[in-house]
């Protein structure tokens, strides 16, 4: 793919992330454009162009600004943390988790890995105490299941709506920091998804329209859902998934390589092998609460 064509290509991808909601990635998009034609020798046709890509960068940073400014960010006073950690009945509805915090903490101080781990769980649903019970997960998984589980942990919540996509990236960087700190010396390894090789290069590949495939945990074999491609990089696929199918959104996680995939296109239908790039809920503009994926092919039959 030549430098005009593969700028086009990133153009096109920004314009259709700033218009799903998905700021930082067409943030991405439109820096890695600029960074391109920076690279290239200036013409009037590119100054225009660069000009008018940094306008672009502009509005979507402030975007993103004004949004990440107006989310609250809860806040748990120390009083509160005492009450949870000498406070565990459950009879009394009104305390609203702070009770099953406090059982959640005890329970995990005496051994008990796994009812503690069902309390923390039920505490995900309150918004006051999620992430503080989100990283108590992580704290007692590592320390009573090892690396893997607890890395197992963050990528579950990837699909899960409950978080936002700022309460997974603080997450992430919140383990990457319990392992550093750890004292075993290759577990920072294990939060990096180790993305396959493709063996399509991006010119190989046609236009592809839709994608079929059957959804894991499936039976019947013929029962395959099809999803409409938004947009096509070379090798890389987007379709957005329904607020109202998180059945379908739950099937891709991030991470997940998915066989037996059919590829719709005008000219041909060819089966291959994806890999989940990317899987995050929109939280922002007209499609708020639909699912964006992003796909890799790695194989085409």
């Amino acid at each position: 793919m030549n430098t005009e064509s593969k700028v086009l290509s990133l153009l096109k991808e920004a314009r259709i992330y700033w218009k799903q909601g998905l700021l930082q990635e067409a943030l991405q998009q439109y820096m890695q454009v600029e960074k391109i034609l920076h690279s290239r020798k200036m013409s009037r046709r590119k100054k225009a162009l660069l000009e008018k890509v940094a306008g672009n960068i502009e509005m979507v940073d402030q975007e993103l600004n004004a949004f990440l400014e107006s989310k609250e960010i809860p806040e748990v006073s120390e009083k509160a943390r005492e009450l949870m950690r000498t406070m565990f009945s459950l009879d009394d509805p009104e305390v609203k988790g702070s009770s099953l915090m406090g059982e959640a903490i005890a329970l995990a101080g005496f051994g008990q890995y796994e009812p503690s781990m069902k309390a923390f769980e039920r505490l995900l649903d309150f918004n006051h105490l999620r992430m503080d019970a989100a990283k108590k997960i992580l704290v007692y998984t590592l320390e009573f299941r090892g690396e893997a589980e607890a890395v197992s942990k963050v990528r579950q919540w990837e699909s899960d709506n409950r978080f936002s996509m700022e309460d997974r990236n603080y997450l992430v960087k919140y383990l990457q920091e319990l392992l550093k700190n750890s004292k075993t010396i290759e577990n920072q390894a294990l939060l990096e998804a180790t993305e396959p090789e493709s063996e399509v290069k991006d010119n190989d590949v046609m236009d592809i329209n839709a994608v079929r495939l059957t959804l894991p945990g499936d039976q019947a074999a013929d029962d395959k859902v099809r999803l409409d491609v938004t947009f096509q990089h070379g090798i890389t696929l987007n379709i957005v998934v329904p607020r109202d199918k998180p059945e379908i959104a739950r099937a891709f996680r991030t991470g997940d390589t998915i066989k037996d995939v059919r590829f719709l296109s005008p000219a041909a239908n060819l089966s291959g092998i994806v890999y989940v790039l990317l899987s995050r809920i929109i939280d922002f503009g007209a499609q708020r609460g639909d699912t964006s994926i992003n796909l890799k092919i790695i194989a085409i039959n």
